[in-house]
């Protein structure tokens, strides 16, 4: 990433430009990437669930949502385990 792009993408936080990208900004900065992880492995979980149900979501719709939950679903798994082990090893 360039000065530049850093530049930018700073600006569109703070100025709220991109809503979701400035909550999620704010939300790392108060408890951090290893939590966010962490909890949104737990809303994929259910949501993974919710989609092999759901009626209104094409198959192509349904097999995005569930890799999605998939790679999030291991990248938490991955952190709750590192973070474990942080916490025994210390």
């Amino acid at each position: 990433m360039t000065s530049e792009e850093r530049k930018l993408f700073w600006e569109s936080v703070d100025s709220g430009e991109n809503p979701l990208l400035s909550v999620l900004a704010g939300l790392v900065e108060k408890w951090g990437m290893p939590a966010i992880i962490m909890a949104l492995g737990d809303i994929s979980n259910v949501l993974s669930e919710d989609a092999i149900d759901a009626d209104n979501l094409t198959p192509n719709q349904r097999g995005l949502i569930m890799s999605c939950c998939a790679q999030v679903s291991n990248l938490s798994d991955l952190m709750h385990a590192e973070m474990e082990f942080i916490t025994t090893n210390q």
